[in-house]
């Protein structure tokens, strides 16, 4: 059999699979589908509980990996390290695949997958979805400087191709690796089946604002704090983390839900008014795209907002959310939004509209050009 007619093998390696919740997660678990339906033969190992763990089958194998993580839940950090039973397992799968698909840099899991392609001689595609977090802590930020600017370039520099999922974050690579094109851009898909209008009803009474996501730093949670008493909205915050607004003083239009299933969390994007996610650092987050296709507009950060590929200002809102007074940023510009309720329920259509630009179908034949591009199998 000719290299043209084989099989493609990939192994795809991610911090852990879409139920341990993340958007990375739910990306990886959608390429690994999609590229399995297109005929690749794909194992994809991760780490998490037992209950986490998807089902294989029509193409795709899935290897876990036992992992610990004593940082995420403590600091909403997932950094965590898999056992040598796992690593070993690791080594043969990487020495069994034609290809390696890397998702983010700076994992452990992702940094060990690395090492041992380039032992093995493999090609690695690293997708790349986070640029730069402005944590708060200055400590934080230069840790954070100093690894992208070092072990970052240095990964980035030495692999086959690197994805990004926005142009902010590929912006944010280039000046790193200094160049004016340091990989492709493929936005993340959506899926229009599952996240999808519901039947009109009648919109009335208090203003259903919802935020959905880790409570983490980078979210912007922290934000939201000094808006929950905007007057005539409710609030729903759907995650989990250790900045859980349980922690806070809250008053009865308040509801924190943590724990939600991916299927669950579609009825609370179908019910709301408007999104809330200030975060920073992330690239494009998918709770965005899943908003939007729900038919509920959104409000973002000024960094999330110009990663947008095609915008419509009727139904995205926006507030910078860089500075030192972020916090009083978000919650004027929110205020102004909350006070014309009417117009974000007129958006509705509009937002459904934007969401038509994404899809997986488009982002996984992309991916498999690049695979087939690099492996030589048509």
């Amino acid at each position: 059999m000719s290299p043209n007619e084989q099989t493609l093998r990939v192994l795809q390696v991610s911090a852990f699979y879409p139920a341990h919740g993340g958007g990375i997660e739910v990306v990886a678990g959608r390429l690994a589908e999609g590229l399995a339906s297109e005929g690749v033969q794909l194992t994809w190992m991760a780490g998490g509980s037992s209950e986490e763990v998807p089902q294989g089958g029509n193409g795709l194998r899935v290897e876990p990996a036992s992992a610990v993580d004593f940082c995420e839940r403590f600091l909403g950090l997932p950094l965590p390290l898999w056992g040598l039973a796992s690593l070993r397992k690791l080594w043969k799968a990487v020495r069994s695949a034609q290809l390696v698909q890397v998702h983010d840099y700076l994992y452990f899991p992702s940094l060990i997958t690395l090492l041992f392609a380039w032992c093995l001689r493999r090609p690695v595609v690293v997708t790349q979805h986070i640029g730069w977090i402005e944590f708060n802590s200055s400590v934080a930020r230069f840790i954070l400087r100093m690894l992208n600017r070092s072990l970052g370039r240095f990964v980035l520099a030495r692999v086959a191709r690197v994805i990004f999922v926005s142009r902010p974050v590929a912006d944010y690579w280039a000046a790193i690796l200094r160049r004016d094109q340091p990989g492709d851009v493929i936005a993340n898909g959506v899926d229009h089946q599952r996240y999808a209008p519901a039947a009109p009803g009648l919109r009335d009474g208090a203003l259903k604002l919802l935020f959905v996501g880790r409570f983490v730093e980078k979210k912007g949670i922290h934000l939201l704090r000094s808006c929950l008493d905007i007057p005539g909205v409710h609030w729903t915050f759907v995650g989990w983390g250790p900045l859980s607004p349980r922690q806070w003083d809250l008053a009865e239009q308040v509801t924190v839900l943590e724990g939600l299933r991916a299927e669950e969390v579609v009825h609370f994007y179908q019910q709301a008014d408007l999104l809330v996610l200030p975060s920073k650092g992330e690239g494009f987050p998918l709770v965005i795209q899943e908003s939007l296709a729900c038919g509920t507009p959104v409000f973002v950060s000024e960094e999330v907002r110009s990663a947008f590929p095609s915008l419509d200002e009727r139904c995205v809102f926006a507030a910078d959310v860089s500075g030192a007074d972020a916090a009083i940023q978000l919650r004027q510009a929110l205020s102004k939004v909350a006070s014309e309720p009417d117009l974000l329920r007129k958006a509705r259509p509009h937002a459904e509209q934007l969401s038509r630009q994404w899809s997986w179908e488009s982002c996984v034949e992309a991916y498999l050009r690049i695979y087939r591009s690099i492996s030589g199998c048509n």
